[in-house]
C-alpha cells in the first residue's frame, strides 16, 4: 500500500472511531431504566404497551427512548416514542395521530401547498428545551438546554 493510500485509509478509520464513539446506544430492559425515567414513563403509557427501551450515551449524556403501542379509547393502536433525560424530565413525546385530529384550516393550508397530497402519517411531537441568551466576554450568545445537558449553540456566527 503507498504511503497516501494509508494516510487516507488513517483519516478514513478515524472519521468512523469519532462518528461511531458520538452517539452509544444499547437496548435495555424497562426494570433497568432509573427510577425517575420509569415514573415518568408509566405516567404516560402502561408498562405492557412499551415494545422498545434504548439508553443513548452522547458525550457522557445519557438519555432514554421508549417506544411503545398503546390503544386509546378502545381505538387503533398509536405509535409513542419518548426521549427522557436520567433525572426523569421528559425531553420529546411523540406520538401518531390520525390526520383528522389537524384542524379543518390546517387541512385546506396543507392542501393549499402542496396539491393533490396524500398524507400518509402525521405526529405529534412535544419538544423541551430551556432557551439561554447571554454574553461573553462581550460577545452575544443563544443556545438550548436540553434537561440531559446536551446544550446546541443558536448563536449567529
Amino acid at each position: 500500500m503507498s504511503h497516501s493510500k494509508r494516510i487516507l485509509a488513517f483519516i478514513a478509520l478515524q472519521c468512523f472511531l469519532t462518528t461511531a464513539s458520538a452517539d452509544e446506544m444499547s437496548e435495555i430492559s424497562f426494570d433497568a431504566l432509573p427510577e425517575a425515567v420509569k415514573a415518568s414513563t408509566l405516567k404516560i403509557i402502561d408498562k405492557k404497551a412499551i415494545s422498545k427501551v434504548t439508553q443513548i450515551n452522547e458525550n457522557n449524556l445519557i438519555r432514554f427512548d421508549i417506544e411503545a403501542d398503546k390503544t386509546e379509547d378502545n381505538k387503533e393502536v398509536t405509535n409513542w416514542d419518548l426521549i427522557i433525560a436520567s433525572n426523569g424530565k421528559i425531553m420529546r413525546m411523540t406520538k401518531q395521530v390520525p390526520y383528522y385530529t389537524l384542524t379543518y384550516p390546517q387541512m385546506q393550508e396543507i392542501e393549499k401547498r402542496y396539491p393533490g397530497i396524500k398524507v400518509t402519517e402525521v405526529e405529534s411531537v412535544d419538544i423541551h428545551y430551556f432557551d439561554v441568551v447571554g454574553e461573553v466576554n462581550g460577545q452575544a450568545t443563544n443556545f438550548r438546554l436540553y434537561e440531559d445537558g446536551l446544550i446546541d449553540d443558536q448563536s449567529k456566527p
